[in-house]
């Protein structure tokens, strides 16, 4: 078997399979980005705007490309089958994994030279402008993506946790230096760094945990999917579930026991038990909140496009219904009716606790006005924005 080229024909059914669904929603996405990329630019140099002069944004730029950092994927395209049939023969993969290797790594250098962009607002301009930056960066880079692969042997969760909790820690004080133009110390830090993690993880030969790195395959590609998700079905999308039983019990007794209640029982309870969708909603609600109450300034104009991301990143949720629940003998209508209904009690819920956040700051008049106004947008966004998305 030769292992380059199974490489490069997984990479080539990799991307004709996203270039099939890309020319499919190309123009969706733009739209996308331009609406939400001039929202986001207009609400991000606002809030630049208000930070006072002492405000450490360097601070803020390394903890924020740390974690970045720590989102890094090795992708090897492996699938299921190869973790029976592809280790004995694991000693012809080092070339694999070497494709591997500097693919993530090209992949990664257009990642964070997108986020250098976003951040560059936060660290002085000619920081950016010295070859050195980039030279550490690009070591930082290559360092990043051999402690993603260590993370294969941590054989407990704790391990794991505190490899990158350490990981996190030590990335964000070299980028610190790297922002406040300390070159000497942040060259220091990431020598010791290549030093003392090659001395420990190459000490002696390790075998390739293929579960560990399918498992990772198959979270990178569901962050694909579930983006392409958002636009147009994808068939082959997995999704995780977990059975949430006080949220169910609650359904059960709250959702009255009627025909016209079907669909909206089922749509609320593969909500509530889908991961994707339920934390989905729990962390921009969160982030929503946070936003609220640390920046009150600026809190009104955060709940239109908290509730607007939200609703509209949760229109696949209508496609997630087990096909043999659409055989009831019940009007489409009422489905997509109940469909609108879920949509519109999380989005209520969601102002409720938005506003909630809001009230830890001193009582001011334009909450008289500004809650109306908002119920009203939700209204308009459920049936007239979303209710055209919504399929029959």
């Amino acid at each position: 078997m030769d292992s380059n080229l199974l490489w490069n024909k997984r990479f080539k059914a990799f991307y004709r399979d996203i270039i099939r669904y890309f020319s499919i929603i190309a123009m969706s996405v733009l739209y996308s980005f331009i609406l939400f990329g001039s929202a986001f630019i207009y609400y991000y140099v606002k809030t630049l705007e208000g930070l006072p002069p002492d405000f450490p944004t360097e601070l803020v730029a390394a903890l924020f490309t740390a974690w970045i950092f720590l989102q890094t994927h090795v992708r090897t395209f492996l699938k299921k089958a190869d973790t029976i049939f592809l280790p004995p023969a694991e000693a012809k993969f080092s070339s694999y994994f070497k494709k591997s290797f500097i693919y993530s790594a090209w992949i990664d250098g257009l990642k964070f030279f997108i986020v250098l962009l976003f951040i560059r607002p936060l660290v002085r301009e000619e920081v950016f402008m010295n070859g050195i930056f980039l030279i550490l960066l690009a070591g930082l880079l290559v360092l990043n993506l051999r402690l993603t692969w260590i993370e294969q042997w941590l054989t407990t969760r704790f391990q794991l946790l505190t490899h990158r909790s350490i990981r996190f820690l030590s990335f964000s004080i070299i980028l610190y230096f790297l922002f406040i133009d300390v070159w000497t110390i942040a060259g220091i830090l990431l020598l010791a760094h290549y030093v003392l993690w090659f001395h420990i993880f190459n000490s002696h030969p390790k075998r390739i945990n293929w579960d560990f790195l399918m498992y990772q395959e198959e979270r990178a590609l569901t962050k694909i999917y579930t983006f392409i998700h958002l636009y147009t079905d994808v068939p082959h999308l997995k999704h995780s579930f977990k059975p949430r039983k006080l949220i169910s019990w609650v359904l059960k007794k709250g959702v009255a026991h009627k025909q016209s209640s079907a669909y909206g029982y089922l749509f609320a309870l593969l909500f509530s038990r889908s991961n994707e969708f339920y934390r989905l909603y729990v962390r921009l609600t969160l982030i929503g909140c946070a936003i609220v109450y640390f920046l009150p300034m600026y809190g009104w104009l955060v709940i239109f496009p908290v509730l607007f991301f939200t609703g509209y990143q949760l229109l696949p949720l209508q496609h997630m219904l087990n096909d043999h629940s659409r055989i009831y003998p019940i009007a489409t209508v009422t489905m997509k009716n109940s469909f609108k209904k879920l949509l519109l009690s999380l989005s209520i819920i969601q102002l409720l606790l938005l506003n909630v956040a809001s009230l830890g700051h001193l009582y001011r008049p334009i909450m008289l006005v500004m809650i109306p106004i908002e119920v009203l947008f939700i209204y308009w966004f459920v049936y007239v924005f979303l209710a055209k998305r919504i399929s029959s």
